[in-house]
């Protein structure tokens, strides 16, 4: 099952965070991904995948290169806390 939940920042910029809980060996397991949505825009980017992002905006801020780059630079443990708990709620049994 996922869930996912939107932050924005004070620039205007959306973050997006996708998490999902799943089953594995007898284990459950949480994943997570994030998109970012810069302001006046409707595309969703992957900060790690997207060329266009990266070359225009990581690589830039970041002078050591894409190995300074972590999900932390977006969003905190909080956030994705609070994404997870949502899914939980939606999913929980009940009694």
């Amino acid at each position: 099952m996922t869930h996912e939940k939107i932050f924005t920042r004070k620039d205007g910029t959306r973050i997006k965070v996708s998490v999902w809980l799943y089953v594995h060996e007898n284990k459950s397991n949480w994943g997570y991904l994030i998109f970012v949505q810069e302001p006046g825009s409707d595309r969703w980017l992957d900060p790690f995948s997207d060329r266009d992002y990266i070359l225009r905006i990581m690589n830039p801020k970041f002078q050591g290169g894409l190995k300074t780059d972590s999900f932390d630079n977006y969003v905190s443990p909080e956030e994705i806390l609070k994404a997870k708990l949502e899914l939980w709620q939606m999913i929980k049994p009940t009694i």
